[in-house]
């Protein structure tokens, strides 16, 4: 057998080379959970590789990383919670909403006054990082729908997505400082603009094997079925907060 990390023959349970553990598989939930709790705090296994891997080669990456090759990389949802979490602390400590600070009380604002904001609503914005991570399910499967047939399945998109997630993360917080030192109209549309673009460029690279013009038109798929599932679960979710009140 041959190491899926580093390619050299394998003959027990860890790699001589390498270190990584010989009987490396397709992602699966139940995987995915194990290095949940075995790597969210463990900082220092290859969480600067991962960075600088995914501003640089970002589908590539991700794609080496759910082929086997994962030894150097950072686990996907710890990186998604720390960056999150980074996001939204540099974020109040400059004194700038978050994107979804911005979202939701555009969305109260648009149904019924602020002062009358559905505590549901609340806690999601004052709970960033949980809500970031609920939501990744969601724009999961709207990529597994979107990209349905171009060989990955749901659990692997999950981790897709929470590699973008953690990295858009860092897109926000950049362009949150650049709000507060240098201001003007331009900063409120562009991160959300150069996040979505990002996200077009992973699976731009990860699923290259594919039609240029498809892919791109996935991705914007993803994007509005996204939007149409999130706002949906939202309006139910309210509903029930109201119900049980």
């Amino acid at each position: 057998m041959n190491c899926k990390n580093c390619g050299h023959i394998v003959e027990g349970e860890y790699c001589n080379h390498c270190g990584q553990k010989s009987n490396v598989g397709r992602i699966t939930l139940s995987s995915l959970l194990n290095e949940l709790i075995e790597d969210i705090f463990q900082i220092d296994r290859g969480f600067f590789y991962t960075l600088f891997q995914l501003f640089t080669r970002p589908g590539k990456s991700i794609r080496e990383y759910l082929n086997g090759k994962r030894r150097k990389h950072f686990k996907p949802i710890a990186y998604l919670i720390t960056f999150s979490t980074i996001y939204f602390i540099m974020s109040k400590m400059v004194g700038q909403n978050t994107w979804m600070d911005d979202l939701i009380s555009g969305f109260a604002e648009g149904g019924s006054n602020e002062e009358e904001m559905p505590e549901i609503l609340t806690w999601f914005s004052k709970n960033y990082a949980y809500t970031t991570l609920l939501l990744i399910p969601v724009f999961s499967f709207a990529s597994f729908i979107s990209f349905w047939g171009a060989g990955k399945n749901y659990i692997e998109h999950l981790v897709v997505n929470s590699y973008v997630t953690g990295q858009q993360a860092i897109i926000y917080s950049i362009f949150t400082v650049l709000k507060k030192f240098i201001g003007g109209e331009l900063f409120e549309l562009l991160p959300v603009v150069v996040a979505v673009c990002y996200a077009i460029l992973v699976f731009w690279q990860l699923f290259d094997n594919g039609n240029r013009m498809k892919i791109l038109l996935r991705s914007l798929l993803t994007y509005v079925l996204y939007l149409i599932l999130s706002l949906g679960i939202l309006i139910v979710i309210i509903g029930i907060s109201e119900i049980t009140k």
